[in-house]
């Protein structure tokens, strides 16, 4: 059992040092790094970080590898930022300071590091440096969505991201014959864990890119074995040809973020594939629970993995244990309010356990609940889910109309609005009648991050929304 990531990147690194760690698509082709060539890097690039926090753009370029495990090494809280936040950065760079890595001095750093010639002496210089690590210290800040507020700055320790990424390893066995396809962004928390950490500590194979580009350009070469998404993308791999995106020997599909819909998993089910639902935080390192193999359910998200105490309170969950967050960076009142004395953590997400099974369902956020004139309770982002599930759809958007809800839709220009409504009214057909919309209606301009309507993951903004779109409040709008 390992105390820190880079313990096991050493452990990786000394039993199979020849073996291929890494893959990355660079200058139009896959380029292969092994764990002993990674190390010699690492050893370069640590001893070039003289700051107590280092921050960068994070691009899943292969920097987004080599610096979290150079910052282990030197002991550096590392901060990554999204690379599409654009002009944020400088804001919220503003609440850490440090040193900041532009993207051209990455670049010269890694160039120089993989000129590096590996040597027994790095490794024994990141055995030591690993041995060094306070586990209990600062090691990452990771940022919030800013979904419902401001992004904030979620510290994470060194015990955090090795005993979670453990821990989800435990729920979804991998081993180093395995092939990892990585696309969702390091610079937040699922991929850093569930990608990035479980890669560590499994030693298996680590392919490295961006969104769809990454299927398209790695995995037909490295065909991988096992893979993390979201539901959206989940939806556009299945409608691509299966042959030239290398998809014949996925064995595990993760999907998190929000829940797939039953028909793609489904889909995904039939050709083969597990889908792993899971939930968390990014403030729970991230992960609370996890479907394991043997017991994937759609619309469930698993028990809860090694590590936690839960508690619902009226439907709100409650977590508490060794994978909770430090603490937000510099605003003690917000950690405070999030977690109690005790250290029991609010998720702010409205649960519900499946009887038949124990597993969790996710219902949606406490503060998202839209309360009905005849009192009933609406959880939109369950609603909402299922709309985006439909081809065509980019994002939805449920509103309070009295005793029924409204849907506005982002969808693409080729799509009628009449077939909209036949597709969304089919498939919330299955719901009480209090959750199939009254109304449907296409905003009439398209929701974008430029007007801060969306998140950098694509998640909606209903505050920023409703306050950019007063029309949105009428209750029953024209059509």
């Amino acid at each position: 059992m390992f105390s820190n990531l880079l313990q096991a990147f050493v452990f990786q690194a000394t039993r199979r040092p020849d073996a291929r760690a890494v893959v990355v698509y660079q200058n139009n082709r896959n380029t292969t790094f092994t764990w002993q060539g990674l190390a010699a890097m690492t050893v370069e690039i640590a001893g070039q970080l003289d700051s107590q926090r280092i921050g960068f753009a994070s691009d899943n370029s292969l920097a987004d590898v080599i610096l979290p495990l150079a910052c282990m090494a030197a002991r550096t809280i590392e901060v990554p930022f999204d690379h599409r936040l654009g002009e944020s950065v400088s804001y919220l760079w503003q609440q850490i300071d440090g040193r900041w890595l532009s993207p051209s001095e990455r670049e010269r750093l890694v160039e120089r590091a993989a000129r590096t010639r590996p040597s027994e002496d790095q490794l024994d210089w990141l055995q030591q440096a690993s041995r060094k690590i306070d586990v209990s210290a600062p090691a990452l800040v990771l940022w919030t969505s800013g979904t419902t507020s401001s992004p904030k700055g979620v510290v994470l320790s060194h015990r955090n991201l090795c005993g979670n990424a453990q821990a989800k390893l435990k729920a979804v066995p991998q081993s180093n014959d395995d092939v990892r396809l990585t696309a969702l962004p390091l610079c937040h928390a699922y991929a850093r864990t569930c990608d990035l950490g479980t890669w560590l500590l499994s030693g298996c194979t680590l392919a490295v890119g961006f969104g769809f580009e990454a299927w398209r350009t790695l995995a037909p070469t490295v065909r991988p074995t096992l893979a993390n998404t979201v539901p959206s993308m989940a939806t556009r791999l299945l409608a691509a040809d299966p042959d030239e995106l290398g998809l014949g020997r996925l064995r595990l599909l993760g999907c998190g973020g929000a829940a797939m819909s039953e028909a793609d998993f489904i889909k995904w089910r039939d050709r083969g594939v597990t889908v792993i639902q899971g939930y968390g935080l990014t403030e729970t390192s991230p992960v609370i629970c996890s479907a394991t193999p043997g017991n994937a359910t759609a619309g469930l998200v698993g028990h809860f993995v090694d590590g936690w105490e839960s508690e619902i309170r009226e439907g709100r969950l409650f977590v508490r244990g060794p994978h909770v967050m430090l603490g937000y960076w510099n605003d003690e009142a917000a950690s405070c309010q999030k977690i109690d004395a005790d250290g029991w953590l609010d998720t702010a997400d409205n649960v519900e356990l499946d009887e038949a099974s124990g597993q969790l369902r996710i219902l949606g956020r406490t503060d998202d609940v839209i309360l009905l004139s005849d009192g009933r309770k609406v959880h939109p982002q369950s609603i909402e889910r299922d709309i985006t599930c439909i081809a065509g759809i980019r994002q939805a958007m449920v509103v309070s109309a009295g005793r029924r809800i409204v849907v506005w839709v982002d969808a693409d220009q080729s799509c009628e609005l009449e077939t909209l409504r036949k597709k969304i009214s089919l498939q919330l057909a299955p719901r009480p009648t209090w959750e199939q919309p009254a109304e449907i209606s296409l905003f009439p301009s398209p929701l974008s991050q430029e007007s801060d309507e969306l998140t950098p993951k694509g998640e909606i903004r209903r505050d920023r929304i409703l306050a950019n779109r007063p029309y949105l409040s009428q209750s029953r709008p024209q059509v």
